[in-house]
């Protein structure tokens, strides 16, 4: 004889016939690149992010005899590619959201986009000698190359 569901058990029924794990990966992504973009706008003394330009300033560009002024504009470069990855999976949640049949070779893209991304910021870590940040940037293609695995092959059109 079938049991009747409990509430939570209806309730999360719900919740996943309403939203895809592309819609959630796509909210996470999202979230991850705009702060992280805005981070390089909004970093203070009194900014709870990380001091990217700081860090830049004051370790990593001397290693290679820099001038600590390129810290600023290398900020801001990495900071608007980072807001415009953020916007592309914003469109990739909304396509989801919305349930249409690209959303899937959308959040790829995306993928695709942001791995090549940190592909190139780990190629600055070489450079300056960051060994923490390949560690970062390593761990973040792997979680970008799982959201792509779990996400499944895209139909073809």
């Amino acid at each position: 004889m079938p049991s009747n569901p409990s509430p939570l058990t209806s309730w999360l029924t719900g919740v996943n016939a309403k939203l895809s794990l592309a819609a959630v990966l796509s909210f996470h992504w999202c979230l991850f690149f705009l702060l992280n973009g805005f981070d390089k706008f909004f970093n203070s003394e009194n900014f709870f992010g990380a001091n990217f330009k700081g860090l830049l300033e004051n370790d990593l560009l001397g290693r290679l005899d820099l001038d600590s002024s390129l810290a600023q504009p290398i900020a801001i470069i990495v900071g608007i590619a980072e807001l415009i990855l953020g916007v592309l999976f914003l469109i990739a949640l909304l396509s989801a959201l919305r349930r249409r049949s690209s959303t899937i070779k959308e959040m790829q893209g995306c993928v695709t986009l942001s791995v090549l991304f940190f592909a190139l910021l780990s190629a600055g870590a070489v450079l300056f000698g960051a060994r923490d940040a390949m560690l970062q940037h390593g761990v973040f293609i792997a979680a970008l190359l799982v959201s792509q695995f779990v996400l499944g092959p895209a139909e073809s059109d």
